[in-house]
């Protein structure tokens, strides 16, 4: 699985030992309580609004220790301020999904030796196959 944020690589795929570990995907929808004075009971209304969480980890080989260390630092001031769409493309069926106005919600980064990992967690609206945009 390739995962993509904007133009910033998240997972890079099969092809480079870059997969998603421990991927999910949480969804829950904008609920409004409603009471009415002198009412027997209060009322659960659907707001029709739904936002997905996605979380996954993602382990990079880099050239050396520092560069790993490097990168640990200074990729979440990368993400900071991005707003757009989560992009997954499915291994080996190219079958391509997006996380609509995603953000990052948070992100943690460590390295060890030549390795760093990374522990996303972006929310954002629907997720669509990209066959339902067309």
């Amino acid at each position: 699985m390739k995962i993509s944020f904007g133009d910033i690589i998240l997972a890079n795929g099969i092809q480079f030992g870059e997969t998603p570990i421990d991927f999910r995907v949480f969804g829950q929808r904008a609920m409004q309580m409603v009471s009415t004075v002198r009412g027997g009971e209060a009322k659960a209304v659907d707001r029709g609004n739904l936002n997905t969480l996605i979380e996954f980890r993602v382990r990079k080989k880099h050239d050396t220790a520092e560069s790993a260390q490097d990168y640990a630092v200074r990729h979440a001031s990368e993400l900071r301020n991005l707003s757009t769409d989560l992009t997954i493309v499915g291994e080996p069926s190219n079958a391509i999904y997006y996380l609509k106005n995603a953000v990052l919600s948070s992100i943690e980064s460590t390295s060890k030796g030549n390795t760093s990992e990374h522990f996303y967690k972006i929310i954002g609206g629907t997720v669509s196959a990209a066959m339902e945009e067309e």
